[in-house]
């Protein structure tokens, strides 16, 4: 099926193409003012988000092939035990002595993952922070919670041991895109509210 090459009205494609030059202060400043007023809202609506890392052994110390096959079986339970409440409360009364600090237990959970690398007994902590130093203190003190309280609340769970802490150098920016995609998204959107306004002033103007 063939395109017309005119508008409904009679308006060619052409003389829209003419009327976008001649008209370019429409869509320019259209798009101009959509762009910037995303940029500014994304600027005011996001909370920069970072994630820091720290890591603990979990293990028995002996060289018994069994006892190591089963430290490996019960880290699975022992990632979902670093996000129970006897392991994170601790860490949000801690956290919550810090005036930069605004979240609670329930934003605290929703901030941490963990994840153990296959057949190893090294368990990775990481926790979000609005800021690189509040990430890295909430993964270290996630840790230390975690090698306090673990023997408690499984008796037989072994040694655990911090082999490395979370820094503020380490910590990486999760939301960093987020106002450079909504103010493409404002430019596009302010495009096309400017090519369809300049198409609306030519066919008034006719």
């Amino acid at each position: 099926m063939m395109m017309s090459n005119s508008t409904r009205d009679g308006l060619s494609f052409g003389e829209f193409l003419l009327a976008l030059g001649r008209y370019w202060y429409i869509w320019v400043v259209t798009a101009g003012i959509a762009t910037a007023g995303a940029f500014f809202w994304a600027q005011r609506t996001t909370v920069p988000a970072y994630s820091a890392s720290s890591t603990v052994m979990i293990y028995h110390p002996n060289n018994d092939p069994n006892q190591r096959n089963a430290d490996i079986w019960a880290m699975a339970s022992y990632r979902k035990i670093a996000k129970t409440t006897p392991i994170v409360a601790p860490v949000q009364t801690e956290l919550a002595k810090n005036k930069a600090y605004q979240g609670d237990q329930n934003s605290l959970v929703a901030g941490i993952s963990t994840s153990v690398a296959q057949n190893t007994l090294n368990l990775k902590l990481n926790a979000q922070g609005s800021s690189p130093k509040l990430a890295a203190q909430t993964a270290n003190l996630l840790a230390k919670s975690l090698q306090q309280r673990l023997p408690q609340l499984v008796p037989n769970s072994g040694t655990v041991q911090i082999i490395e802490q979370a820094t503020t150098k380490r910590a990486t920016l999760l939301n960093g895109g987020r106002v450079q995609k909504l103010t493409l998204g404002g430019l596009l959107f302010g495009l096309y509210l400017g090519v369809l306004a300049t198409f609306i002033y030519t066919v008034w103007r006719r």
